[in-house]
């Protein structure tokens, strides 16, 4: 194996076949592909490259996902570190360093073009149940996050997702609040949450609760893997904190 060979690999390709960003996510995405141990004598990419690469109609779960998350990695033109860090993890996670390496090259290639989410996101929709869509909506913030900040770019798109992948402006604005980092008796990030306004009465809150707890319930995505369950514990975990934080506010049980 040549030292540093996905590195080199990766700057090469980025340069050719994109622009000086994509010649930084080509070295970045070499970095963690040499940090799993890929073999240049046999490390293929299973990228499509008869041209129809973006043709999805039965809303496979992993081209969706990988997709996306090239979407919103390229949403603000910088592919940072911290970002494909976030993704590696996810993808060892839930498929395995062998599959990751596959994922990160088919990655690595979706970078270099415009990733057309709108022709991704249909087939999700018409295919996946909608706790998934929540589900992976809530992945793709936590890439977006990964820096600890969120540009409007990135803020964009991923509103634009979610309404081509169906998501109601209540659920958005809840998996939003989610990644906030207000805190304190002054602020509204848990009923924004529980996707209600301060000034719900508590029948309203209690509503709201049972709806949420029940849409983002870890057994409604137990079908898509163990790590996308964790990640929907996570967020079932935030919803119920939210609720206790406003109980305890109101006084109420």
């Amino acid at each position: 194996m040549i030292k540093n060979s996905g590195k080199i690999i990766g700057a090469i390709l980025g340069y050719l076949f994109g622009h000086f960003d994509g010649a930084i996510a080509g070295f970045l995405i070499g970095s963690l592909l040499d940090g799993i141990s890929v073999n240049v004598s046999t490390g293929k990419s299973q990228v499509n490259t008869n041209g129809n690469r973006w043709h999805n109609p039965t809303g496979d779960f992993h081209t969706g996902l990988l997709a996306l998350s090239a979407a919103v990695m390229q949403s603000d033109g910088i592919t940072t570190r911290p970002e494909l860090d976030y993704v590696k993890a996810f993808f060892i996670r839930q498929f395995g360093v062998e599959k990751t390496k596959e994922y990160l090259l088919e990655l690595r290639d979706m970078l270099k073009q415009r990733v057309p989410y709108e022709r991704i996101c249909m087939p999700l929709r018409q295919n996946m149940a909608y706790e998934g869509r929540l589900q992976l909506l809530h992945y793709l913030f936590g890439i977006a996050m990964a820096d600890n900040k969120l540009t409007d770019e990135e803020r964009d798109v991923l509103g634009r997702i979610a309404l081509l992948l169906g998501i109601s402006p209540v659920d958005l604005r809840s998996i939003a609040a989610m990644f906030d980092k207000g805190t304190g008796i002054n602020s509204n990030v848990s009923y924004e949450i529980l996707g209600i306004n301060p000034d719900a009465t508590d029948e309203e809150v209690k509503k709201a609760y049972r709806r949420m707890a029940l849409e983002s319930h870890p057994d409604k995505v137990t079908h898509l893997g163990e790590d996308i369950r964790k990640a929907a514990e996570e967020k079932f975990k935030k919803i119920q904190q939210a609720y206790e934080d406003v109980k305890s506010r109101r006084g109420f049980s």
